[in-house]
């Protein structure tokens, strides 16, 4: 996934993501064949990080900048690459600094560094950061191209992004269990019957890498080659798989589709007849034309339960002529013809498409079926297309909603979802569908059910498994008597939202046990929400790195079940500051005594719970004494105080290695000198400091 997102041409290739939906769909390993050596001057690993980054295997190049920077760490050419290589293999936070430092080198180097350090900004979620950086890059670019239209759009899609978080979210999201470390994405549901139900995705995951032909390894190339348009990084070439869908969120395991479907390249983005019996999908690299994408069509045979070979679409395959050298030579191409979708009575065809007559760089066409043939594929319009990228239609079952995933509209940043409805011919104009379905990230349309109420997507946000990830939604409309609660997990302290936190929900049975239901990934906004039932108990339980575990408990009771409720629950965590002293609250002894009273075995008890909830941390207690008796009396007094908390800790099942304890003695007096017996007993007190977040057993 996520490929060539800078790759500005002379031309007006412009913008993050141009050839984005390419490389999602059909991702090809880059950089496996190239050795990590980077000696030499800093001319020649230049001259090997540029090759790199020309066949776009961009994680090895920026390895390659790296090392350049270490030698001249003022050559501005190799920060911006840096900084662009980050961007493309998702590493956005090492993308900024990168932008910004190569402006801090040079700031009149190259006006359009501005531009894409504001998308990255936006990234980031920073669009206060990113708004200062796109009116920098409008006071210097005095040409009225694609770059300033794209400006605008992210200057407007800031403050987009404030308007829509202020409303209440119409969706909830849950990412699926199914996803890799590598990029899946794309789904689409096939049904042959109510118990013979599947999702097919296209995956990169490991299975999907090719041999060469006959197995043979390749030979050691003497230098880096170009690679094609739609190769990405690090990944392998995508597959379709195939995975029994159980309910809505449990699936069984994932099936590759087979050398018949699985050509040499790439394949992805299924879709299929009502009944379930044919498969058009499409298929990259295939044929005369050479590169380029072009859908194919597969019949399933029920006798032999497998899928029969698959044949080229003929009345939907596009060409164009393209310049492939600096001679001007010219080579007839297959265009790139991706995304195909089917309409519920299988007689229209959607999909993208780069070939002529497009309004933008991707735009979506659809043909309709007429007698044993396509028709020619016609261009949506303008009502729907963008002079940008416009991707993975969804037809509803209807026919009366069009879902869509486009870079080229105001909203959140990089791809967002859009609805349009009305029909063939009546458009609306396309609305965001909003947080948490859009993100800052690319949000991609997937497949919706046939009631519109639920969808699976893709998404490349980061709160998931891997770069591009599929993900479950909802919408919030419930039916009478049923509530939702949402919130965000904020800074205890700063009550500011913590980014990628994850909430847990339970809820407490007639006995009052916890059963756990599901699990929130937040992503930067720190917002989560669930669907709950009326008249019930609830538990959240809040958890982010370098925070500790937190929880709220909530009641659904309601006088008016025919109404829906919703109620804001806000999660505050505090954060970990190691070796920081937290005050253990009534953990006071009798003078000269290290006895634990009742009241302290109270407070050890939810010094118990918060060790249980926060299994990663371990703890010194430290105890102190007043200034009473002698020094070397009170050091060992302490010493028996804490070691009496430590014990009881363990007796409660506390692992001794996650436990030590330190006697302060009178070194440590709050007050001094102590002037009645309550300020005696102050300065008897027991804390606890943090000194790990990384216990394992």
């Amino acid at each position: 996934m996520g490929a060539n997102r800078f790759a500005l041409s002379t031309l007006l290739i412009v913008l993050i993501l141009v050839i984005a939906a390419p490389a999602r769909s059909f991702a090809q390993k880059g950089g496996g064949d190239t050795k990590s050596e980077f000696k030499g001057s800093p001319e020649k690993i230049l001259q090997l990080a540029n090759d790199l980054y020309r066949a776009q295997r961009f994680a090895k190049a920026k390895e390659a900048y790296v090392e350049v920077l270490k030698k001249d760490p003022s050559n501005y050419l190799a920060t911006v690459r840096v900084a662009k290589c980050s961007y493309f293999i998702q590493e956005y936070d090492d993308a900024a600094r990168y932008f910004e430092s190569a402006i801090e080198i040079d700031k009149n180097a190259n006006d359009t560094v501005y531009f894409e350090y504001g998308i990255t900004l936006r990234v980031l979620d920073r669009h206060n950061d990113a708004l200062v950086q796109f009116k920098e890059f409008q006071k210097r670019w005095k040409e009225d191209d694609d770059y300033l239209k794209r400006c605008k759009l992210e200057v407007n899609g800031c403050k987009f992004v404030d308007e829509q978080r202020k409303l209440d979210p119409k969706w909830r999201v849950t990412c699926l269990d199914i996803n890799t470390a590598m990029g899946d994405n794309f789904p689409s549901v096939m049904e042959r019957g109510e118990d013979d139900k599947y999702m097919v995705i296209t995956s990169s995951r490991p299975a999907s890498m090719k041999p060469d032909a006959k197995g043979k390894k390749k030979k050691k190339e003497k230098k880096v080659k170009e690679s094609n348009i739609f190769e990405s990084y690090n990944e392998g070439y995508s597959d379709l798989w195939m995975i029994k869908i159980e309910d809505d969120t449990t699936f069984g395991k994932a099936e590759n589709m087979g050398k018949k479907i699985n050509k040499k390249y790439n394949d992805g983005n299924a879709t299929f007849s009502p009944d379930g019996m044919t498969m058009y999908y499409s298929i990259c690299n295939q044929g005369k034309l050479g590169y380029g994408c072009s859908i194919y069509e597969a019949k399933y045979d029920s006798r032999s339960s497998k899928w029969g070979k698959p044949k080229l679409v003929e009345g939907l395959r596009g060409s164009k002529d393209v310049v492939v050298d600096s001679r001007g030579k010219v080579k007839k191409v297959a265009t790139y013809d991706v995304h195909p979708n089917l309409s519920s009575d299988g007689n229209t065809m959607y999909f993208v498409s780069d070939r002529d007559g497009s309004v933008g760089r991707l735009d979506i066409w659809y043909a309709t079926f007429q007698g044993d043939s396509w028709s020619e594929p016609q261009n949506l319009g303008e009502r729907i297309n963008t002079p940008f990228d416009d991707i993975s239609p969804d037809i509803s079952n209807d026919g009366n909603s069009l879902y869509f995933s486009s870079n080229g509209r105001i909203g959140f940043g990089g791809f967002d979802l859009y609805q349009s409805v009305g029909g063939m011919g009546a458009w609306s104009d396309p609305e965001n569908m909003g947080a948490p379905i859009n993100t800052t990230y690319d949000d991609l349309a997937g497949v919706w059910s046939k009631d519109d109420s639920s969808a699976y997507f893709t998404s490349n946000r980061p709160s998931c498994t891997g770069r591009d990830d599929i993900y479950w939604t909802k919408k919030v409309g419930m039916p009478p008597c049923e509530f939702a609660v949402h919130g965000t997990v904020l800074d205890k302290r700063t009550k500011q939202p913590v980014p990628f936190a994850i909430v847990l929900l339970y809820e407490y049975d007639v006995a009052g046990d916890l059963i756990p239901l599901d699990t929130f990934k937040a992503d930067q906004s720190a917002a989560y929400n669930f669907e709950l039932e009326c008249n019930k108990k609830y538990k959240v339980i809040g958890n982010a790195r370098e925070y500790l575990v937190n929880e709220e408990v909530f009641e659904t009771k309601t006088t008016d079940p025919k109404n829906d409720i919703e109620i804001n629950v806000a999660i505050e965590l505090e954060r970990i500051i190691i070796e920081n002293p937290i005050k253990l609250n009534n953990i006071y002894y009798d003078y000269a005594k290290a006895d634990l009273r009742p009241s302290a075995m109270i407070e050890l008890d939810s010094l118990n719970n918060l060790l249980v909830k926060n299994p990663h941390i371990s703890i010194q207690i430290g105890s102190h004494t007043d200034s009473n008796g002698g020094e070397d009396m009170n050091k060992d007094l302490s010493e028996r105080r804490a070691q009496s908390a430590v014990g009881y800790l363990q007796q409660k099942g506390i692992e001794g290695a996650r436990l030590k304890w330190f006697g302060y003695g009178e070194s440590q007096l709050l007050y001094f000198p102590e002037k009645n017996d309550e300020e005696e007993q102050l300065n008897r007190r027991t804390e606890f400091r943090i000194q790990s977040m990384d216990y394992n057993r």
